[in-house]
């Protein structure tokens, strides 16, 4: 069996398929960001609640929190390929918004020559989860509102309103396992600088994945609320899919599209925060300078504008901003802009045909990369590297549609049962060094395991 889908709520699914849900006005509502992000962060996980958040940060644009919980039907995709991607696309463009998730190797199923990547174990090629009624917070007016199914709008209002704050004790680590132990990240480095060296691949995106075992089972809601506050994102996300529950404190957006446009953010170039302002200026101008960070960021700048040649009309591809300086909790990163205008009827399938999954975390050229990634990480990546977005359409949920945003899920935790898994990495050129790639891997990882309680 290819796909399956769940109801969740058939008393509303009946009233999604006789036509109630349509265009019905927002309701405004008494309730701050944190009370919208507690409430739903602590929904049971048989609600499978679902909640997108751009922290504050204030971003590319993005400055909303959108919650969701109890979905009419859910959907999951068990193979790839072309057929696996109209499934999806029937479902998330069927009414209702849609919010999802994709693993990285539902991508290798797309591309025009074989990939062969590590098996996925527990990790669906995409889900998707469609909901009636959204709660909305708008960071930029400070206003919080529901639209959609007005029937639910008292049901979801009480959640709010019963939620109280509170920190949750995260269980203690039993142990902490990589994928690779450091002589084998650095051998890999070498091994891929080996690649580029014989014209294979110009740049590689290597990875390693921590796999963490508790004493107990883990809340993924406290991660959640912990990264939230230690290390806000422009497109963060909390996901519960049943057995798993997905926790992103992704800074990076994959793409977004609005009306006929679609705009990429790449992430490429990583640095450190200093520990006083003064070395953190320093450092923030050695990233800047970085010809070696600005060339990996380059070369991913290049190999999307072609991916999204594909799809937009031509002449209308443009970088918007090359290599800009962005500031984290814990370090820096050089992020890029383009856009695009798209071709008249080019639809979510075709774009994520084009585009899936980033260039950002592949290399280029990207196909033949991707077959060096599978030679050389031995487990699957799974949601880390992969993504995760919302569908919204706009005659159901004024004012906020119509749109489609998603992530890159990078600082992305998945979670289940007692067990939390992630994948770090980077960019590997011919002049990289090995120790150093291994050390910037061992960064990004640092917020992760704070919000884990590992140290």
């Amino acid at each position: 069996m290819r796909s399956e889908v769940y109801y969740a709520n058939s008393a509303i699914l009946k009233n999604a398929n006789a036509g109630v849900i349509s265009s019905i006005p927002m309701r405004e509502i008494n309730a701050t960001a944190t009370d919208v992000v507690y409430a739903f962060s602590a929904i049971p996980t048989q609600r499978r609640a679902a909640v997108l958040d751009s922290s504050g940060v204030g971003y590319l644009g993005s400055h909303l929190l959108i919650a969701a919980a109890d979905p009419v039907d859910v959907f999951e995709l068990k193979a790839g390929g072309q057929e696996g991607l109209a499934e999806l696309m029937e479902f998330v463009t069927g009414g209702g918004a849609s919010i999802f998730t994709l693993a990285y190797e539902f991508g290798a199923t797309l591309q025009p020559k074989p990939v062969h990547l590590p098996s996925l174990s527990n990790e669906p090629y995409a889900y998707a989860a469609r909901y009636d009624t959204l709660v909305v917070h708008d960071y930029s007016s400070g206003e919080t509102y529901l639209t959609g199914n007005e029937s639910r709008y008292e049901e979801l209002e009480s959640v709010l309103q019963a939620t109280v704050s509170t920190a949750t004790e995260l269980p203690d680590a039993r142990s902490v396992r990589s994928s690779f132990i450091k002589d084998e990240y650095v051998s890999a480095v070498e091994q891929i600088r080996e690649y580029i060296r014989s014209g294979d691949t110009y740049q590689a995106n290597l990875t390693q994945q921590f796999a963490i075992e508790f004493e107990a089972a883990v809340p993924p809601g406290e991660v959640f609320t912990r990264l939230r506050r230690q290390n806000p994102s422009a497109f963060a996300a909390f996901i519960q899919r049943g057995d798993t529950a997905v926790v992103s404190s992704s800074p990076e957006r994959f793409f977004r599209i609005e009306g006929d446009w679609i705009t990429v953010a790449p992430i490429k170039g990583t640095i450190r925060r200093g520990t006083t302002p003064e070395e953190d200026v320093a450092l923030r101008k050695s990233l800047a300078e970085s010809a070696k960070d600005r060339a990996e960021n380059t070369m991913i700048v290049d190999l999307l504008r072609n991916d999204l040649g594909r799809i937009c009309e031509f002449g209308s591809v443009a970088v918007d901003e090359l290599c800009a300086v962005e500031e984290h909790s814990t370090l820096f990163h050089l992020v890029s802009t383009v856009r695009g205008k798209l071709r008249p009827g080019t639809g979510l399938g075709e774009v994520l045909l084009s585009l899936f999954p980033s260039g950002s975390i592949t290399g280029a050229p990207k196909v033949r990369t991707m077959q060096i990634i599978g030679e050389i990480e031995p487990i699957a990546r799974g949601i880390s590297m992969g993504s995760i977005g919302i569908v919204v359409p706009g005659d159901e949920f004024k004012p906020l549609g119509p749109f489609i945003d998603s992530n890159v899920a990078i600082r992305t935790v998945t979670i289940e049962g007692s067990e939390a898994r992630f994948n770090v990495g980077g960019g590997v050129v011919i002049d990289s060094d090995p120790e150093s790639e291994y050390r910037e891997s061992l960064l990004k990882a640092k917020a992760l395991l704070q919000a884990l309680g590992v140290k």
